[in-house]
C-alpha cells in the first residue's frame, strides 16, 4: 500500500496528519504540566501563616511628588483584593510588613514628528521593596521592580499634564501588580 493509497474513501496522509497532530497536542500539554508554569500571582511563595500585612508608606526618592501615596495605595489594592490577606493599619497586628522607596522616575521623549516635535514620552518608574515578618526575622522578598508607560505628547499644557497624570496612574498599578506577582511566585 503506498502513501496515497486511500482506506475507506480518504487518503492515507489525512490519517497520518490527524494523528501527528493529536501527538504533538498531547507532548505540548505534557511539557507545560510538567515545567511549572503557571499564571503570574498564583504562586504559592509566601508562608501559609502570612495572612495580615501592613504596607508603610513608601519613601520617595525622586522629584515628583506625591507619586509614592499612589503606589503605596496600589500595593495595598493588590492585597486587598485577595480573600487570604487583610491588610491592616496598625503594624503589631500584620503578620508581615511591606517597606520600599520609589528610587526612580523619569520622563523621556520617545517618538518625533517630521519637524523634531516630539509626539510621544516613556515614563519609567523604579521601586525597591522589603517584604519581612513583622519581627525582621525573616525576609520573605526583596528586590526592585521597574516598569514604563507610553503617552502621547500635546501642545496644550493642560492636556499633557492629563495624559501624563493617566500614566502616572497606569503606571502605579502595574507597577504593584508586577511586584505582587513578585512575590507571590518568589521571581
Amino acid at each position: 500500500m503506498s502513501y496515497t493509497t486511500r482506506r475507506m474513501g480518504r487518503p492515507l496522509h489525512r490519517y497520518v496528519g490527524g494523528i501527528i497532530g493529536v501527538v504533538g497536542i498531547c507532548i505540548g500539554a505534557w511539557l507545560l504540566s510538567g515545567c511549572g508554569y503557571h499564571l503570574p500571582g498564583r504562586g504559592d511563595a509566601i508562608p501559609a501563616d502570612i495572612h495580615k500585612i501592613y504596607v508603610a508608606v513608601l519613601g520617595n526618592r525622586t522629584t515628583q511628588p506625591f507619586i509614592e501615596n499612589m503606589l503605596t495605595s496600589d500595593v495595598r489594592d493588590q492585597f486587598t483584593r485577595r480573600p487570604s490577606f487583610e491588610v491592616v493599619g496598625d503594624r503589631k497586628k500584620a503578620d508581615a510588613v511591606i517597606t520600599g522607596t520609589i528610587t526612580r522616575y523619569n520622563i523621556d521623549a520617545v517618538a518625533y514628528d517630521e519637524k523634531d516635535n516630539i509626539r510621544e514620552y516613556r515614563a519609567v518608574m523604579t521601586a525597591e521593596f522589603r517584604f519581612e515578618r513583622t519581627d525582621g526575622s525573616e525576609v520573605l522578598w526583596q528586590g526592585n521592580v521597574t516598569w514604563d508607560e507610553e503617552f502621547m505628547a500635546q501642545n496644550d499644557r493642560a492636556l499633557q499634564y492629563n495624559n501624563e497624570t493617566a500614566a502616572q496612574k497606569t503606571l502605579s498599578s502595574r507597577l504593584a501588580s508586577e511586584f505582587f506577582n513578585r512575590i507571590v511566585d518568589n521571581f
